[in-house]
């Protein structure tokens, strides 16, 4: 077995595989047409690569997606973290050891093509057991569900649209943690791109604003119209009260998009109010595999949603 670089041909291929396990929604045409849009993202173009298992004869045996992002170590070393997403085997393919074998071979892969890699990230769905014999280690993440309702906003919030991503982001502190991986204004965008992609194909609204910002406190968000909610990406509140201005800004105009609820991943950055919302477990459990030998996993202590891919 070998792990190579699909071409755009192979790529196009495992859209029609991958539509049943990721095409919520979409018609196998409009989830092709999804990931091809993604893919000409520019952040796509600039950090994204699709890799495939094959086996003795070129067969596919399984397939990931990476996408590279800054990360760096406290001291201030900076580096390339990779996340992985879209880890798939056909159904009659499994139960094999492809995907372990699979994720075996690209974390050698990435420390070979990349001197500065520092890490490898992943939000699983299916529970730790597949990626810890990868060498991944979870880090359960709580999160906070507020429901969608319909109100006025604060008049001493300021909306941003999307346009003001990048201040949006300059205005959000990066924490002082021992290991952190940071999204670029870039990455933000490609979460509405997905956005922008949803609403057109299930012809739903988007939100007025892509964030909001309250004296020192910011939050970036973005819709999930497949799911029906609005997902903070990132975010700073260091003020409880006006976090919650904020937060309830973002359910008014989840509620005027026609969401059910605004998710936001817990954090040391966003203080809120006690009983506002509902927390749970994050539905994506985040996972680190250390790729510098100075990472400890429990460094990890900041994990935005805008790292999700």
């Amino acid at each position: 077995m070998q792990l190579v670089v699909a071409d755009a041909s192979q790529r196009r291929s495992r859209d029609a595989l991958t539509h049943a396990a990721w095409g919520q929604r979409l018609a196998p045409g409009q989830f092709a047409r999804r990931e091809e849009q993604l893919r000409g993202h520019p952040w796509s173009k600039e950090a994204m690569t699709t890799w495939l298992l094959t086996g003795d004869h070129g067969e596919v045996l399984a397939s990931c997606e990476t996408f590279r992002m800054r990360s760096r170590l406290l001291g201030g070393d900076e580096g390339s973290t990779y996340g992985v997403a879209s880890v798939y085997t056909e159904p009659d393919l499994r139960g094999r050891g492809h995907a372990a074998a699979m994720m075996a071979l690209l974390t050698r892969r990435l420390q070979a093509d990349d001197p500065s890699a520092q890490a490898s990230i992943l939000f699983s769905e299916v529970g730790p057991t597949l990626y810890r014999q990868a060498g991944y280690v979870e880090v359960p993440w709580l999160e906070r569900i507020l429901p969608a309702q319909e109100d006025r906003v604060d008049p001493a919030i300021t909306l941003l649209p999307e346009t003001r991503l990048a201040a949006g982001l300059v205005a959000i502190p990066e924490p002082p943690d021992p290991f952190l991986a940071w999204p670029s204004a870039l990455q933000l965008d490609w979460y509405l791109e997905r956005e922008r992609i949803y609403a057109e194909l299930l012809e739903r609204p988007r939100p007025a604003a892509a964030g909001a910002t309250l004296r020192d406190s910011t939050l970036i968000w973005a819709a999930d119209p497949k799911n029906e909610r609005l997902c903070v990406l990132l975010g700073h509140a260091p003020d409880p009260e006006d976090g919650a201005l904020l937060l309830r800004a973002a359910a008014a105009l989840a509620a005027d998009a026609g969401l059910r609820a605004v998710h936001l991943w817990e954090s040391a950055a966003l203080q809120l109010p006690i009983g506002l919302g509902r927390t749970q477990l994050a539905e994506d459990l985040p996972m680190i595999r250390p790729l510098h030998p100075a990472l400890d996993p429990e460094d990890w202590r900041t994990v935005p949603r805008a790292l999700w891919v």
